[in-house]
């Protein structure tokens, strides 16, 4: 293996930020956040090492998945390891500011740790072969290296401070890289749901994410007028049990959400005054699409329900 010389510890830690799109802020989350601590077995890691005129970079790759969420607090520690797994130097802490308030880790997006070092300046190294990082519940979760890296230990520098984090938002899918369509129906309970699948046809990840808005409108040809048809859906709120988090799509991957019909036959006639529907009107984001989809509503009253979008294509966590 390589022995890397690493003469300074973290010139800097640049930063605790997403894969394009890892990890959004939890507005309005305090110590008290009602999602679980980021662990350990929560992640998958990966670590690779580059070096550049003047210093090398050791990044590290965590994986979530953990679903719904999980918070991820500051106070982060970080331990060097030698190839038998014991300490090589100090563990060092990130700042935890008194303000600072959690952020939120979903299923599959990734949490990336860039250390960057500086060499050229003379100290006592020793190899380390893998990074331990202390998770927000005090577990630890081990990236191994694909090559050896030299830690300052001893000498006339010393490791430096650690930076804080910071937490870019996710990128949302565009409207033209979204393609809408309606899933095959299921019921229960005299309700029919109908996932409302949206598939990533760009050429990016991109994220969605909240609950769409949707509408049962007339006609069934596109590029004509089309007339709502009743009330707009009811939003089912289940955000506390994943429903609505973002989700991260490769291309051609796909989210849903379910759209579920209360049969006009669980009303009296006078309640409802049913009246059929060709199509239904989606907006999600900044995009919004017409689709085919031939159903009964109430106009008398709200018979359609909408839930936040899930990964996957059936509407619903499996």
């Amino acid at each position: 293996m390589n022995h890397r010389s690493v003469s300074r510890s973290l010139a800097s830690l640049a930063v605790l930020t997403c894969l394009a799109l890892g990890v959004g802020p939890a507005q309005g989350a305090s110590a008290a956040t009602p999602f679980p601590l980021c662990s350990a077995s929560h992640f998958s890691t990966n670590g690779t090492i580059k070096t550049l005129p003047g210093g090398t970079t050791v990044r590290l790759v965590l994986t979530s998945h953990y679903f719904p969420t999980c918070a991820w607090s500051y106070g982060t520690a970080f331990q060097f390891l030698s190839a038998s797994g014991s300490p090589v130097g100090p563990s060092h802490s990130l700042p935890s500011p008194a303000s600072a308030a959690p952020a939120l880790v979903y299923d599959t997006f990734q949490v990336v740790e860039s250390l960057s070092t500086m060499e050229g300046v003379q100290c006592t190294s020793r190899e380390a072969s893998a990074l331990a990082v202390t998770t927000p519940n005090k577990s630890r979760v081990v990236v191994h290296f694909p090559e050896t890296v030299g830690v300052c230990v001893n000498g006339t520098t010393h490791w430096t401070t650690l930076a804080g984090p910071t937490f870019p938002r996710p990128k949302n899918c565009a409207a033209s890289a979204l393609r809408v369509s309606v899933g095959r129906a299921n019921g229960a309970a005299g309700t029919i749901y109908h996932p409302i699948d949206f598939k990533n046809v760009g050429a990016v990840q991109c994220v969605v994410s909240g609950t769409p808005a949707v509408q049962p409108t007339t006609g069934s040809l596109a590029g004509v007028a089309h007339l709502f048809v009743g009330d707009p859906a009811k939003v089912v709120d289940l955000a506390s049990q994943g429903y609505g988090d973002p989700v991260r799509l490769a291309p051609g991957q796909s989210a849903s959400a379910n759209f579920g019909v209360s049969e006009s036959g669980n009303y009296t006639p006078a309640a409802c005054v049913a009246k059929n529907a060709q199509s239904l009107s989606v907006g999600l984001g900044s995009g919004n699409w017409w689709v085919r989809l031939s159903i009964s509503v109430c106009t008398k009253l709200a018979s359609t329900y909408i839930y936040g979008v899930v990964p996957g294509g059936n509407g619903v966590l499996s």
